[in-house]
C-alpha cells in the first residue's frame, strides 16, 4: 500500500550512512527478534509468511520512531495475535509488567535453540509453472501508475518510469495476492532505470543506474 514505509525516492530523511564493518546485529535482542520471526514462520504456519504486510500496518509516527528490528518485532506480535497464538490483552499485560521492572523471562531449551539455528540457511526457491513471460531481455518497459490499497512490492518511486529488462526471472507467486491467501503465478523481471528517468533534472552527475525486481503485472509496454 502507499504508506510511510515506502520511503524510496522521498526526501528530507537525511543521507544513508554506511557503517564500516557493520555487524549483523547491534544488540543481542535484535538477533533474538530475527530468530523468533524465522522460527515462528516454521513452527507456527498460521503465523508464517512475510513480515512486510504487518510492518505496513504500523502507524506512521511509530514506524519513523522505531528501528529496523523493532519493525520486525511489532510485525511478529501482530502475526501471533492474528493467528490466535497469544491474546492481545495477554501481550499488553506482559509488556506492561516488564516495563514496570519485572525480569524478562528466560528459557533454556537446547533442542529449540538447535532448531532455530538450523533455519539460518538459504531456503530453496520453488519452481512454479506459470504463463510464459511477455517481455524479454533488453525490452523497454514502463511501470504502471498504480495506487494499491493493500500490500504491493511495486515501489512508489518507479511507478510511471520507463526502464529496460536486464533479466527474466523464474515465475513466482505475486506477493500482492499471496498475503491474502490467493495464488497467481507470473514472471518477474530485473528492470534497470536510468537516474534521470527517476530523478529528472535532480539526478546527480554520475548517479548509478537503479535495478528493481518487478512482477509482470506491474509492467506494460511503453
Amino acid at each position: 500500500m502507499d504508506g510511510i514505509h515506502d520511503l524510496g525516492g522521498m526526501q528530507g530523511f537525511g543521507p544513508v550512512r554506511v557503517e564500516a564493518d557493520e555487524p549483523p546485529f547491534h544488540e543481542p535482542w535484535e538477533g533474538r527478534a530475527h530468530g523468533l520471526v524465522v522460527a515462528a514462520a516454521i513452527a507456527v504456519p498460521s503465523a508464517g509468511g512475510t513480515v512486510r504486510p504487518y510492518i505496513e500496518r504500523m502507524g506512521h509516527t511509530e514506524y519513523l520512531a522505531t528501528s529496523y528490528y523493532e519493525h520486525w518485532l511489532s510485525a511478529l506480535e501482530s502475526r501471533l495475535v492474528g493467528a490466535g497464538v497469544i491474546g492481545e490483552d495477554e501481550l499488553a499485560t506482559k509488556q506492561a509488567a516488564i516495563a514496570a521492572g519485572e525480569p524478562v523471562p528466560t528459557r533454556g531449551d537446547p533442542d529449540t535453540a538447535t532448531f532455530a539455528r538450523s533455519l539460518f540457511h538459504p531456503f530453496p526457491v520453488d519452481e512454479l509453472e506459470g504463463p510464459p513471460p511477455r517481455f524479454a531481455v533488453d525490452d523497454p518497459v514502463r511501470v504502471r501508475r498504480m495506487h494499491p490499497t493493500g500490500h504491493t512490492r511495486c515501489p512508489r518511486y518507479v511507478r510511471g518510469a520507463q526502464g529496460t529488462v536486464l533479466a527474466v526471472r523464474p515465475a513466482q507467486r505475486l506477493p500482492d495476492l499471496a498475503v491474502q491467501g490467493e495464488t497467481r503465478v507470473e514472471a518477474y523481471y530485473s528492470v534497470a532505470f536510468g537516474p534521470s528517468e527517476l530523478w529528472g533534472d535532480d539526478a546527480e552527475p554520475g548517479a548509478s543506474t537503479v535495478v528493481v525486481d518487478l512482477w509482470e503485472s506491474y509492467l506494460e509496454a511503453p
